[in-house]
């Protein structure tokens, strides 16, 4: 018995050892990640803010990346729509068109991201990097119908940070 005991925890310690080393390295991936994008600090916050973020290879990070700009993209056109019906119902048309616009734009983004999460599930890899550019451009052309500053500049600042990225970690797949 005395002789299990430090076998015991000599095996006890180097599991934990290997469990944060793997560990560490994994999340080392969502940082160096996070190190090549635009804005550090959104893109830890981004990522992390999913749980599964910690200890993630590639796929479930693509998967964490993509889906939140997916999400963001679908809820700021909910909110483009929300806010055109509103002002047709109350006659003001001075910004519609530029709305309408923007919607279109954010229409075009989500069509590109459910492009890139369908890519991702049927593990076609390529073209990820070049949809994840036509997110941002939707975006800056929703910007630009809209002018700056409005009311959806941090809706677009967002998503912009967002498909970077993207961008990023769709760059984690290299092209056969």
């Amino acid at each position: 018995m005395a002789d299990f005991l430090p076998f015991a925890s000599v095996v006890c310690c180097l599991t934990s050892v290997l469990l944060l080393s793997t560990a560490a390295g994994t999340t080392e991936l969502a940082t160096r990640i996070c190190r090549n994008t635009t804005s550090y600090a959104f893109c830890q916050e981004a990522m992390y803010s999913d749980p599964r973020a910690v200890g993630a290879d590639r796929y479930v990070l693509a998967y964490i990346a993509y889906r939140q700009a997916y999400l963001n993209a679908t809820d700021t056109a909910d909110y483009i729509a929300s806010e055109l019906k509103s002002m047709e119902s109350g006659g003001a048309s001075g910004s519609l068109t530029g709305l309408r616009k923007c919607l279109g734009y954010y229409q075009e983004a989500i069509r590109r991201l459910a492009e890139m999460l369908g890519n991702l599930d049927s593990e076609t890899f390529y073209g990820l990097d070049e949809l994840s550019i036509d997110v941002e451009n939707s975006v800056r052309g929703c910007e630009a119908s809209v002018g700056r500053p409005s009311p959806l500049s941090k809706r677009n600042d967002d998503l912009a940070k967002l498909s970077n990225i993207c961008l990023v970690v769709s760059k984690l797949y290299i092209y056969l």
